[in-house]
């Protein structure tokens, strides 16, 4: 493609023209007030902002409604260029020369120098050489444009870009809706009997907009494959594709619970999918497993939590993880009738949504007394615990001294929480307390 037509297909799909933007927002189109609000606090801010987070989350959309915002508040429509570099008719684009004319036209013949101006490259992993190329227009005086770069890989922002810049970047990481943005966007009321739905659909955008039970299985099949292909194969190209596959699938039945490498690999050994690729003795598939694991975590598939002791070595000795979704719509059919497993994955992500530091707590006089989540945001800390529903304590006796009772022998001198979708209840302990989970998610986000 010539130069001259790749230019006229990025006009065409940069919004420039009025009305165009009818067209650059989804139908159903939410406002993430909360992400625009970061992204106009660092608007004077010398810095690269990246936008980073699972594939689907929303990325690409709250992009574009922080341009809209620059748009209504008076910003030349030609002071923004917009690159998606997913999109095929303009993928000539994703080769570096290409790319750097695009730029070098845009900058010297249509932004008006007197406004500020603004680059988002959305995907921008897709650019060859892409991070010498954002460090380069970064460092340019003469492209005194602000930057902002979408991905859905952690590792990409590496130790070498962070020294091309500076240090000079931020990371906003975008999470599919919460639980009330999801009541937002389905126009269902906030509160406790609709958690259950919001645990079963999870909050993926383009996932809620599908009623079709069958259409909607499909749509997460392809998020599943999608990762799997732009964010792990074309990074990592891994050696076993069937391990991975089949790992994927474990992963998605057994979220929020202790699981070891060993019983992974027997697993994953024994499932159907690994004829998608070779096989491979266990001691292998165990190193690979954890191999594969980090890849989950680094595109956000994953999350898993560190332990916490007093005791390191007592750390040392586990060989037992937790592993919690990015997203509750990732969940298999298989797990969602286990309510209490899908409401711990809920609040992990609430944790880290509000910027909680989240470890797994580890007692220290009983090393089997263990409390799901130790929490810390600047002077706050907490333990946490969770259970879907306690009931009436004389006939749920053992449940409530595991619940409370695992809090209160701890010696760990924080307020200590438990959480259910209860409506509140009265601990049988003065240093425990009971939370509704509207009322912890009130807590989370003060």
């Amino acid at each position: 493609m010539s130069l001259e037509a790749l230019k006229q297909k990025i006009q065409s799909r940069a919004f420039w023209e009025s009305g165009t933007e009818k067209t650059m927002l989804p139908v159903r189109n939410m406002t993430r007030s909360s992400y625009l609000s970061k992204l106009a606090r660092l608007q004077d801010v010398n810095v690269v902002t990246s936008l980073m987070g699972q594939r689907r989350c929303g990325k690409s959309v709250i992009g574009r409604q922080y341009i809209k915002k620059l748009w209504d508040d008076g910003i030349p429509r030609q002071n923004v260029l917009y690159v998606n570099f997913f999109l095929k008719p303009i993928a000539d684009i994703r080769e570096e020369k290409n790319f750097i004319s695009i730029v070098e036209w845009w900058t010297e013949q249509l932004v008006d120098r007197e406004q500020p101006s603004l680059l988002v490259l959305d995907e921008v992993q897709e650019l060859e050489n892409w991070d010498e190329n954002v460090a380069s227009i970064f460092e340019d005086a003469s492209m005194p444009c602000r930057l902002i770069i979408t991905g859905s890989n952690s590792k990409m922002l590496s130790d070498d870009f962070s020294a091309k810049l500076g240090g000079r970047y931020t990371t906003l990481q975008v999470f599919p809706f919460s639980f009330a943005e999801f009541c937002r966007f389905t126009e269902t009321r906030y509160a406790t009997y609709n958690v259950e739905k919001y645990l079963l659909a999870g909050g993926m955008p383009e996932v809620l907009k599908v009623h079709d039970e069958e259409q909607r299985l499909q749509l997460i099949s392809d998020i599943i494959n999608s990762t799997v292909k732009h964010d792990i194969v074309s990074r990592y190209n891994p050696s076993n594709p069937g391990l991975l596959y089949a790992l994927i699938d474990f992963c998605r039945t057994s979220f929020s619970q202790e699981i070891s490498i060993k019983s992974i690999s027997n697993a994953v050994l024994s499932s159907t999918k690994l004829a998608r690729g070779n096989q491979t003795g266990t001691q292998t598939t165990s190193s690979l497993v954890r191999t594969y694991i980090d890849y989950m975590k680094d595109v956000y598939f994953l999350y898993s939590p560190p332990t916490y002791s007093h005791r390191a070595k007592e750390i040392l000795k586990r060989s037992v993880d937790k592993v919690y979704l990015g997203d509750l719509c990732l969940s298999d059919y298989k797990a969602q009738t286990q309510k209490g497993r899908l409401l711990e994955n809920m609040v992990y992500i609430v944790l880290l949504r509000n910027n909680f530091k989240v470890q797994r707590y580890l007692g220290y006089r009983n090393k089997n007394l263990e409390i799901d989540f130790y929490v810390e945001k600047s002077s706050k800390s907490a333990l946490v615990q969770l259970c879907w529903q306690l009931g009436d304590s004389s006939e749920n006796r053992a449940l409530w001294e595991r619940e409370f009772g695992n809090l209160h022998y701890t010696n760990k001198d924080v307020p200590k929480i438990v959480v259910s979708l209860d409506d509140k209840i009265d601990s049988p302990y003065k240093d425990v307390e009971h939370l509704n989970i509207m009322r912890f998610l009130e807590w989370a986000s003060e």
